[in-house]
This record gives structure tokens, C-alpha cells and sequence, in this order.
């Protein structure tokens, strides 16, 4: 989730179609489709009795086509500098962030019984704030900073600082450009194996493809004025989710999600979904950042009460369960909006 930071600003300009309701719902989708994910490694014998959770990994693809989509959108016509779209974005993901890095830290060192696997020397933090990819002391072979969700924001990063160069380019092809570095990069890759170093490790693989996806889409649906009629747009959208579900399966391998989280966003783009209003979706869209940065802290909670409750695992209590994670999830997330990222937004601006 991944993850794309979210606000009520995003969706309020005017599209050639109307306002961009069903991007917040995608964003809010995302988030749970990750919570989703992580759930089923919660308690022992729980995947036995759901869905694959490997599916619900694929909101990051979501997120990542969303961002993509959304930063040629809200710049799109507009005289913005480089350094004016790096501060509003750094303003809409770092204060979380990093307070909740730090939360992690300071737990891992008050409470070593509760975080016997998370080490945190001064290298790793530091690293971990400043968003730069390394191997984790914690996790062997992953490239994940102290809070692990926050892997995602190290491409987050990287793309709003290509994104803001971009701006400073005068020519008509700026979008595409990017897009074709963006799709270089992951080509760098495929060609060449895994990099030992985990910045080429982390900014060769496939989805930094998804940027480049979103912003194409972006730009081709601003430059259309208007969206697909409804069969075309349902058709994209059911064809796109079984893609984005299946990932890393046939018939297209790791780039299933990719081209799955293209077409659902190219679906959601009709005027059909896109006029329709839903103030759950809105709210849980606006809190889809905040929901996946928190959701590891609520989920463990929720295991260790359910590990307390002495409860078994059967299909009736494995639905519970996730009943109960998805909920709690979003409201925690909800109330993190709320209490802590709107505060720190209203702050920093």
C-alpha cells in the first residue's frame, strides 16, 4: 500500500469526467487487500480456511498504477516547480513515517521480548528514514527498513523525485520520457539478473514499470477527454482483477499484476462508477496511507488477543478473524488519519 499517499485534495479538481470517487475506492481496496495479505500469516492454520493471501500483495501494484496516474493528474496544466511538488509530497508521506519508525524503535528497545527479530543499530535507522534501500539486518535478504511496510515508500520516493526533475523539462513528451526510464529500468533487470546492491536490487524490478503505466494512462485519458463507455471499462475491470489476483502465475508471470492493476484503473475511469458516491469508500480511500502504514501494529495485537483467548481456527472463526482484521484495520487507520496525519499535514503547511 502502499503505497501511494492519499488526501481529499487528490480527488476534489474536476476530471474530464467528474471527480475521481473511484480512485479513492481503488486506494482503499489496495490498503485492504494488503491487510488481507498479511492476516493470513497471523494465526497457524488460517490460510487453510481462506483464499490465497498471495493476491492480496498485489495492492501495492494497485497503489503503485494509482500513484503514477495521480501525479500526472494533479499536475497536469498546472505551473508547478520541481521543489513545490517534492515539498507537498514529502509534507504528505514523511511525518507519519517517520513517527511511526521511530514508535517501532523505541518498542524494539523498551519491549526486546515483544521484538526479538527487529534490530535496530544506528545505520539501519537512519538509513530507513532517509528512504534509502539496504539489506535489513532483521529481515535476511530483504531490502525493508525498520517498519517494514515502508519498502514501498522507497519507491515512492525515488519516483517523486524523478517526477519533480521532470517538471523542470520543457518538452511536450516530459510524461512519456519518464515512463521510458521508468520502463528501462525494470527492462535493466530482466536482462541483467539481481543486483548484490540493494538500490539496483530494489530499482530494477518490475514495478517500476507501474509508475510508468499509470502516468501513460494518466496522460492518455487527459489528452482523450473523456473515459471508456461502460461494457469496455466492466470488461477492463474483469479482466483486470483476475490478473491482479493471480500474480505470478500464467499466462503473463510477475507482470500479471502489473497489467491486472493497469486495467482496473483504466475501468474505474468510467463515468458510470465515477459519478456514484460512497462516503465509506471516500473516508477509507483518505485513510488508505494511514491504514497501511498502522496495520502490522493492530494485526499483532489482534493476534495476541486471539493467542490469549485460547481460540481455535475453523472456517466459521478463520472468517472472524479476518472479519475483525479488515474492520479494525480500517478503523485504526481511520482514527491515525484523523489524530495524527491530518494534525501533522495541517502543521507542516
Amino acid at each position: 500500500m502502499p503505497a501511494a499517499a492519499s488526501s481529499s485534495e487528490d480527488r476534489q479538481a474536476a476530471s474530464p469526467t467528474g471527480p475521481l470517487t473511484t480512485i479513492q475506492y481503488l486506494r482503499a481496496v489496495a490498503a485492504l487487500m494488503v491487510v488481507w495479505h498479511h492476516s493470513l500469516g497471523q494465526v497457524p492454520g488460517l490460510s487453510e480456511f481462506l483464499p490465497r493471501g498471495d493476491g492480496g500483495s498485489s495492492g501495492v501494484d494497485l497503489f503503485f498504477v494509482i500513484s503514477g496516474f495521480i501525479m500526472v493528474y494533479t499536475t497536469h496544466g498546472k505551473p508547478t516547480s520541481p521543489g513545490q511538488f517534492l515539498w507537498r509530497r514529502v509534507v504528505r508521506v514523511v511525518p507519519l513515517y517517520w513517527l511511526l519508525t521511530l514508535a517501532v524503535v523505541a518498542a524494539a528497545n523498551l519491549l526486546p521480548a515483544l521484538f526479538r527479530t527487529t534490530q535496530t543499530p544506528v545505520w539501519h535507522v537512519l538509513l530507513s528514514l532517509l528512504f534509502v534501500p539496504h539489506w535489513s539486518p532483521s529481515h535476511p535478504g530483504q531490502a525493508w527498513p525498520v517498519m517494514v511496510p515502508g519498502w514501498t515508500l522507497n519507491y515512492e520516493m525515488l519516483f517523486y523525485a524523478l517526477f519533480a526533475a521532470s517538471l523542470a523539462w520543457p518538452g511536450r513528451r516530459r510524461v512519456e520520457g519518464l515512463a521510458v526510464l521508468l520502463v528501462g529500468a525494470a527492462l535493466l533487470g530482466v536482462v541483467v539478473g539481481s543486483f548484490d546492491s540493494a538500490v539496483l536490487h530494489l530499482y530494477t524490478r518490475y514495478l517500476m514499470v507501474e509508475f510508468g503505466c499509470g502516468m501513460l494512462l494518466a496522460q492518455w485519458w487527459l489528452r482523450r477527454g473523456r473515459a471508456l463507455p461502460t461494457w469496455p471499462s466492466a470488461l477492463a475491470i474483469g479482466v483486470g482483477a483476475p490478473l491482479l489476483w493471480c500474480r505470478d502465475t500464467l499466462p503473463f508471470a510477475q507482470w500479471n499484476q502489473a497489467l491486472g492493476a493497469l486495467l482496473v484503473v483504466l475501468g474505474a475511469l468510467s463515468p458510470r462508477w465515477l459519478h456514484g458516491r460512497s462516503r465509506l469508500g471516500l473516508a477509507l480511500g483518505d485513510a488508505s496511507y494511514s491504514i497501511y502504514l498502522t496495520h502490522l501494529f493492530t494485526l499483532g495485537l489482534l493476534r495476541e488477543l486471539w493467542r490469549r483467548g485460547g481460540l481455535t481456527t475453523n472456517l466459521p472463526m478463520a472468517w472472524t478473524f479476518m472479519a475483525m482484521a479488515l474492520s479494525v484495520c480500517a478503523a485504526i487507520g481511520w482514527c491515525s488519519l484523523r489524530w495524527l496525519e491530518r494534525p501533522l499535514l495541517r502543521f507542516l503547511r
